[in-house]
């Protein structure tokens, strides 16, 4: 095998491999923005019943696109997920509190994911145009090694 052939044979491995890690990539940033979306709709409605501040009747998912009409008697509390499984009781300021913690550290990693994605989408570019130029350079030197005449003749 020829330097140019190792050479284009490690550039289309590392854009391989550039690829997957793109993919995943991008897998984990809507997953990001799927979970902060809901920390934001969580967020919102708690204030927004805080302000009330009385009874409220709401619509409440139950999966699938569905909703069941429920009362709100009291935000005094909220049930807070920590995790695992693991719910706990918390005041209504603290739970605020942990929500926009939360929404912060999902912002940090998904500004973290999308500056790689960036620089992944970067080096892939520069990847495929290398490959582009290794193969033609490569199809060039094939032809000069037959006499530059078509295959056949």
């Amino acid at each position: 095998m020829s330097s140019l052939e190792q050479q284009l044979a490690r550039a289309v491995a590392e854009l391989q491999v550039l690829e997957r890690g793109l993919s995943e990539l991008q897998n984990t940033i809507a997953a990001l923005r799927a979970a902060l979306s809901d920390h934001e709709n969580a967020l919102e409605l708690l204030e927004e019943l805080r302000e009330r501040g009385s009874v409220s009747n709401i619509l409440v998912p139950i999966g699938g696109g569905n909703l069941i009409q429920a009362e709100v008697k009291s935000v005094e509390e909220v049930h807070v997920s920590l995790g695992a499984g693991v719910i706990v009781r918390q005041p209504l300021d603290r739970a605020l509190e942990l929500i926009r913690r939360r929404m912060e550290n999902l912002n940090s990693a998904l500004r973290t994911r999308e500056e790689a994605l960036a620089s992944y989408a970067q080096r892939a570019d520069e990847l495929r145009r290398l490959v582009q130029a290794l193969s033609r350079r490569l199809e060039e030197v094939q032809r000069a090694g037959k006499g530059g005449k078509p295959a056949g003749e």
